[in-house]
C-alpha cells in the first residue's frame, strides 16, 4: 500500500465514525475564498480543500492526510495551533480568533480570521475539530465587522509586548471604547484584554520552546509586568506552568531532531 493509499484508507476510517462522512467538506469544495479543514481527536487532518491546500503548498489532499500542524510548521508554531485544537475539543465551544498563518511555508504572509469548531460522531461524542479560514481581504463583505476591527487587531497583534489599553484599540477603529468592546466580544468571543493575554501567552509558549530565556525575562518581552502575574496567567490558559511547558514540548521536539541528525548522517 502505497502513501496515497494510506492516507487515503486513514481518512475512510475517520469518516466511517463520522456517520459515513462529513456533509460539509463537499459544500466548502466550492468555495474558493474559504480555506476548510478538518482533525481528528489527536490533531490529525482528515480533510482539507483546494484553497487550504494552497496556503499549505500542496497539490493534493492525500498528502496532509494523517499528519500534524508539526510536519508543517515548526514547533513552537504548530503547539500553539494544537492547543487552540484541543482547547475547543475540552470546551465543546466554538472558537474564532485572528491568526498571522504561513510563517514558514511558501507563499505570502496572509492575515486570517479563524473560527474552530467540534466535531461529534453520531453518539455526541466530540471526536475532532471543523477549522475555517478566511482572508479578510479575499471575502469582501461577507467580513465587514472584522475589516473594521482590522486596524484594532493588526496592532493587537503586532504591538502586544507593549503597553496597551482598550480605549487605544477603540480610537484605531473610530468607535467608542464601550461600541468597540461589545464588537470585539461579539466578534471574537471574549474581551480585548483577554484576547491580548492570550496572544501574550502564544508568542510566551513559542519563547518557551524556541529559547533557552528564562520564564522572568520571557515574562517580561511578551508583555507582562513580572513573572509572577506571568506564571498565573499561563497557568490559567495552558494548565501547566511555563517550565512544565517547557519541558514537556522539549521532549517531543528531541525524537525529532534525533531522527534528523540520523537521516543527515546517513546521506553523508
Amino acid at each position: 500500500m502505497n502513501a496515497q493509499q494510506q492516507a487515503q484508507r486513514f481518512q475512510h476510517a475517520f469518516f466511517e465514525r463520522m456517520g459515513g462522512g462529513m456533509q460539509l467538506a463537499g459544500l466548502f469544495a466550492t468555495l474558493p475564498m474559504i480555506a476548510f479543514l478538518a482533525k481528528d481527536e489527536q490533531s490529525r487532518f482528515v480533510c482539507a480543500n483546494a484553497r487550504a491546500l494552497t496556503i499549505f503548498n500542496l497539490q493534493h489532499e492525500w498528502q496532509m492526510l494523517g499528519k500534524q500542524d508539526r510536519d508543517f510548521f515548526p514547533l513552537e508554531i504548530s503547539a500553539s495551533y494544537v492547543e487552540e485544537d484541543q482547547r475547543v475539543m475540552r470546551t465543546g465551544e466554538t472558537r474564532t480568533y485572528y491568526a498571522q498563518m504561513v510563517p514558514d511555508i511558501k507563499g505570502p504572509l496572509n492575515w486570517y480570521v479563524v473560527s474552530v469548531a467540534p466535531l461529534r460522531d453520531p453518539c455526541g461524542h466530540i471526536c475532532g475539530v471543523a477549522i475555517v479560514l478566511y482572508d479578510l481581504h479575499e471575502v469582501g463583505g461577507v467580513t465587514q465587522p472584522f475589516q473594521q476591527m482590522e486596524p484594532a487587531l493588526r496592532y493587537l497583534h503586532t504591538r502586544f509586548r507593549e503597553p496597551m489599553e482598550t480605549k487605544h484599540l477603540a480610537a484605531l477603529t473610530h468607535l467608542s471604547e464601550r461600541q468597540f468592546t461589545r464588537l470585539f466580544h461579539k466578534l471574537l468571543g471574549e474581551p480585548p484584554m483577554r484576547y491580548l493575554i492570550r496572544q501574550r501567552i502564544r508568542a510566551a509558549c513559542q519563547e518557551l520552546i524556541a529559547t533557552d530565556h528564562t520564564a522572568g525575562t520571557i515574562a517580561l518581552d511578551c508583555g507582562f509586568y513580572d513573572q509572577s502575574a506571568f506564571t498565573r496567567a499561563f497557568r490559567a490558559q495552558t494548565g501547566q506552568t511555563p517550565a512544565a511547558y517547557r519541558q514537556h514540548h522539549l521532549r517531543e521536539l528531541e525524537p525529532r531532531q534525533a531522527w534528523h541528525a540520523t537521516g543527515k548522517s546517513a546521506a553523508i
